[in-house]
């Protein structure tokens, strides 16, 4: 069974560890717990407008997909991976930041709205809505314009909470790849 799972970022070493790029950081720790996580850190190799690597585990194959567009091209980037390796929408996973859920909390869920998130609202626009989003929360104070928000780095407590999640939840998303169990998730989540 092979999966493409895309960890929406703004690239960019300014960008790295703010809110938007969460999904990168789920990505990359999925990447390398299925891969061992030892030394040899997963490598990721360039392919026109995202990078990429394949990491496989008995019968499952990730396709490791970080887009090298700005957030509000995803759909780009996605489009052309998904093609370029023959991937059906519904084995499409897509991990972002959520403003509207609180921080630390996650959501999985096939198909919906883009919630009003420009990196969903591309994808959507290349491939359609049918695919996997798993939402990171980070919250919104709602003293920041939400466009400000997002790039900014959260505090440190904030981002151990963060990183905490993601951990964790890397974690159980494999758990769930690895038992087959991701399509019956489509039954609970809608």
């Amino acid at each position: 069974m092979q999966y493409l799972v895309v960890g929406l970022n703004n690239p960019g070493q300014e960008y790295e560890g703010t809110r938007h790029n969460v999904g990168k950081d789920f990505v990359l720790s999925m990447a390398e717990k299925l891969a061992g996580g030892g030394e040899p850190r997963v490598i990721f190799s360039k392919r026109e407008n995202f990078q990429y690597c394949k990491v496989a585990k008995g019968d499952l194959s990730l396709i490791f997909v970080l887009p090298e567009t700005f957030m509000n091209l995803s759909g780009e980037a996605v489009s052309r991976a998904k093609n370029f390796y023959k991937i059906d929408n519904d084995r499409v996973i897509v991990v972002c930041d959520d403003v509207n859920l609180e921080t630390g909390s996650l959501r999985l869920r096939f198909g919906g709205s883009d919630g009003g998130h420009n990196g969903l609202k591309s994808i959507i626009s290349s491939i359609g809505e049918d695919f996997w989003r798993v939402r990171i929360g980070v919250g919104a104070n709602g003293e920041v314009p939400l466009e400000k928000y997002v790039l900014h780095k959260p505090p440190a407590s904030e981002r151990k909470i963060i990183d905490e999640l993601i951990d964790e939840e890397a974690k159980n998303m494999l758990e769930l790849l690895l038992s087959e169990s991701l399509q019956n998730q489509t039954k609970k989540n809608n």
